[in-house]
């Protein structure tokens, strides 16, 4: 059956051929257009074995190599979101960390989570925060419709995501052996959706971090 890239819609994605024998029996579609690397839906996992994995991670204020990855985020958010005030942690998992330490830091932050806290709040942010959560997007173009709608003018995204065009071999990639990651961006798949969902870049780190700014 015909596969369009499920964030341009590009009919010309192709498959990307592993070498045999192969570690990976999932599926990866590659598009030239925008330059995402997705899985199928046809592999994914189901929603339950998908919130089954998330609750095995240890991501909890007592691991000081997350806390400190995290700080090291949000000491970027100061600097280049200087006045966002609202906060909301997109994608936040059963123990949100970033939220606990973006309120440290004087930050107004609200969670979501489709799996631990389904229920979106009202209102609109002035920073959509996203960290390890977009390579689990099964419809990643539905995803980035409603954070957009949810910040407010000049409002920013921030994204933390490995870019694949930075890891060297794809094949070899640790990132894809884990069965919840499904999309797969690079900073050229970003620069289409700066130009097509009307943002700007404001910071990249050209390995796994990016924010954006909502275009007024």
């Amino acid at each position: 059956m015909a596969q369009n890239c499920i964030l341009c819609s590009s009919s010309s994605v192709f498959p990307i051929k592993f070498p045999k024998p192969t570690r990976q029996a999932r599926r990866f579609m590659r598009c030239p257009v925008c330059e995402l690397i997705f899985v199928p839906a046809g592999y994914h996992l189901s929603p339950q074995d998908e919130a089954a994995r998330y609750r095995l991670h240890e991501n909890t204020l007592l691991n000081e190599g997350y806390v400190r990855m995290f700080l090291e985020k949000i000491a970027l958010v100061h600097r280049y979101c200087p006045d966002a005030r609202t906060v909301l942690d997109y994608g936040c998992g059963p123990e949100p960390v970033l939220t606990q330490l973006l309120r440290r830091e004087g930050f107004d932050c609200d969670v979501y989570d489709p799996y631990f806290f389904p229920v979106l709040p009202g209102g609109s942010y002035d920073l959509v925060i996203s960290t390890e959560v977009f390579e689990h997007f099964r419809d990643v173009r539905a995803e980035l419709f409603k954070i957009r709608s949810l910040l407010n003018p000049g409002g920013f995204l921030a994204v933390m995501t490995s870019f694949h065009d930075s890891a060297g071999d794809f094949m070899d990639w640790w990132y894809i052996t884990d069965p919840t990651h499904v999309c797969f961006f690079s900073m050229r798949t970003f620069e289409w959706i700066e130009k097509e969902f009307g943002f700007h870049r404001v910071y990249i780190d050209t390995k796994n971090f990016i924010i954006l700014a909502k275009n007024e």
